[in-house]
């Protein structure tokens, strides 16, 4: 029996990029600041006739012009050998993940299948998605609850000066489940204090209690606090989950710190074979990055998918969440759309 070649594998690989910037329907408040709008990086690969698209929300363009030379010649069949070339030449993982997310989109759409089928993840159950509440103040906290009270799942930001009472605030007029998210605000012993108080409210986890790089205090937490831990800042790449291993409940993976799919399929495996419950989360940024998150939310207990859908011309579209439920979308690849109107400003 002969063989076929696919012709298309010898196909010239074409590269553009752009900058974007979106805002949000409201300012959102956290420890790290407030925001008003985001600023991302996007990256094209056309291809035998199909076009993937990737992101990154911390590269310039300068970054992702110096990635041209390493993908004159991909194609999604050669990702893990693309992948590993940016890594050797010391690509940041933001940037790589850009890279990563086009040629998953491609190799979706090459075999004319959405990633998640394409994975094997076909009609597996999701977990429902939190919706994320700003640290603003008690009258805001007040009308959101009630606003977003058909949510399965809300997750209140908190600061350094906060003591865990807004958690009360907010199960006052909201009877579903509820996480925190301390981005690193409190000392360990601060942090065990607050915990106490989340756990009087029916709190079901706090990620990040302490700042990141103090595993010691992380773990101290962990083992003491009535509320489970999960570690955020302190688990961007693969190589940070093995040392989580008994200072933290769960991990929570997001693919513009940790490189990409391949990069959160590798720690989605490493957090298992730890004991590690897995969140995958987002940040603010746009329906490309959240969706192509989504297409991992079969192998996900926790998700944090919220990220795009207070933003204002959002140039793609994709998953689709209704109260919190996420609904993949059936079309090949990643399964984002970018719209017709935002297709005229890319660079070469």
């Amino acid at each position: 029996m002969t063989g076929t070649t696919d012709t298309r594998s010898a196909a010239t690989t074409q590269v553009a990029h752009r900058r974007i910037e979106v805002s949000l329907a409201e300012p959102f408040a956290s420890n790290t600041g407030v925001t008003t709008h985001v600023r991302q990086s996007l990256l094209r690969l056309r291809w035998a006739g199909l076009t993937g698209y990737g992101t990154a929300l911390s590269a310039d363009s300068g970054e992702l012009a110096a990635c041209v030379p390493l993908l004159a010649d991909a194609t999604p069949y050669d990702l893990r050998r693309v992948l590993d070339a940016l890594r050797a030449a010391g690509v940041r993982p933001a940037v790589a993940a850009a890279v990563d997310l086009a040629l998953h989109d491609l190799l979706g759409k090459a075999v004319g299948r959405p990633l998640h089928r394409l994975l094997g993840l076909g009609g597996l159950p999701l977990a429902p998605t939190a919706l994320s509440i700003g640290a603003g103040s008690e009258e805001e906290l007040l009308r959101k609850g009630a606003e977003f009270g058909d949510w399965p799942i809300l997750k209140l930001k908190l600061t350094p000066d906060d003591d865990g009472s807004r958690a009360g605030v907010l199960r006052s007029v909201y009877g579903g489940r509820i996480w925190v998210d301390g981005n690193g605000s409190w000392t360990a012993e601060r942090a065990l204090e607050v915990a106490g108080e989340l756990a009087r409210h029916g709190v079901e986890l706090i990620e990040q209690p302490v700042p990141r790089g103090d595993l010691e205090s992380l773990g101290q937490v962990h083992r003491r606090s009535p509320v489970p831990v999960v570690a955020d800042e302190d688990c961007a790449l693969p190589e940070d989950v093995l040392p989580l291993r008994g200072r933290a409940s769960a991990v929570n993976i997001k693919l513009t710190k940790c490189g990409g799919l391949r990069a959160a399929l590798d720690m989605i495996t490493l957090a298992r074979q730890s004991g590690l419950r897995v969140m995958l989360g987002c940040k603010t940024e746009s329906a490309l990055g959240v969706t192509a998150m989504a297409q991992l939310a079969p192998l996900a207990d926790l998700l944090d998918l919220d990220g795009h859908l207070d933003l204002l011309d959002d140039p793609f579209s994709g998953a689709v969440i209704d109260r919190g439920r996420i609904v993949l979308p059936d079309d090949p690849g990643l399964g984002a759309r970018s719209r017709p109107d935002s297709e005229n400003t890319w660079e070469n």
